[in-house]
């Protein structure tokens, strides 16, 4: 089974997010038998013993003989809890997964903090051996514009042009005007991943180095250590991506 076009990804977002949701429709299910043969292909490990990082806004106090301790938030805080966990990018309502990074740093930024605002930030230990989904190593990154005036026409590139917008997917910050629709897609790939035996996905952080991960099983990992950070500053780059428009009268005085 082959991708129709790299279009396919979009019109499976279309359809689970506007059409149907939990029966598929025919495109839905041609999209999911398609990425089902790349999957063999889509693999990586993460070994017992690694470390990652997961960050939190927030911190407490203790009280200890009269003094106001700073510390981080307790284990049970750092990890989510099924009763209370609300939508995620991975997660539906109520199913709980283990959001985390390879660098330390970059877990800050994906809570989008303000300045002045103080943040727990644990560390983590990979408990097993894990098999995950790579979503972020592809032979050509695309932007979107190149996927509209340059479409891939080989499979290959067609295969790459599919997996890199499901990691821009993964790692799109999550932003206050986000519905819970907007979530829909990736969740339905993460159970589809599960399915299929995974224990979760990896992809490139939209907002830092290194990359994210998303771990099913919340016992895969287990906190070692907790801090508290605070920002200090926060920084953003901006690039001109498209051609600028003039308004006639004033192109005419440019020449």
């Amino acid at each position: 089974m082959e991708f129709k076009s790299h279009n396919d990804f979009n019109t499976f977002q279309r359809h689970v997010r506007f059409e149907r949701r939990y029966v598929h429709t025919a495109p839905i299910v041609e999209f999911l038998a398609a990425l089902t043969a790349t999957l063999p292909g889509r693999t990586c490990s993460l070994s017992k013993g690694a470390e990652l990082y997961r960050a939190q806004i927030g911190y407490d106090k203790d009280h200890v003989e009269g003094d106001v301790i700073i510390t981080g938030f307790s284990e049970q805080r750092m990890k989510p809890n099924h009763e209370f966990c609300g939508e995620g990018r991975a997660n539906p309502h109520g199913i709980a997964y283990l959001y985390l990074s390879n660098h330390l740093d970059t877990c800050m930024a994906e809570m989008r903090p303000q300045l002045g605002q103080m943040l727990s930030v644990a560390q983590f230990k990979v408990q097993r051996n894990l098999h995950l989904v790579d979503c972020y190593s592809v032979e050509q990154e695309f932007g979107d514009i190149e996927l509209i005036f340059s479409p891939p026409t080989t499979q290959e590139g067609i295969r790459n042009a599919i997996w890199w917008q499901i990691n821009q997917a993964f790692s799109r910050p999550i932003s206050r005007g986000d519905t819970s629709s907007d979530y829909i897609p990736t969740q339905i790939l993460v159970e589809f991943f599960r399915h299929h035996g995974f224990d979760g996905v990896c992809f490139k952080s939209g907002l830092g180095e290194g990359h994210n991960f998303v771990l099913f099983d919340l016992t895969a990992a287990e906190l070692i250590n907790c801090g508290v950070y605070d920002v200090k500053a926060v920084k953003y780059e901006f690039g001109e991506c498209t051609n600028r428009y003039y308004k006639k009268k004033h192109l005419e005085n440019l020449s």
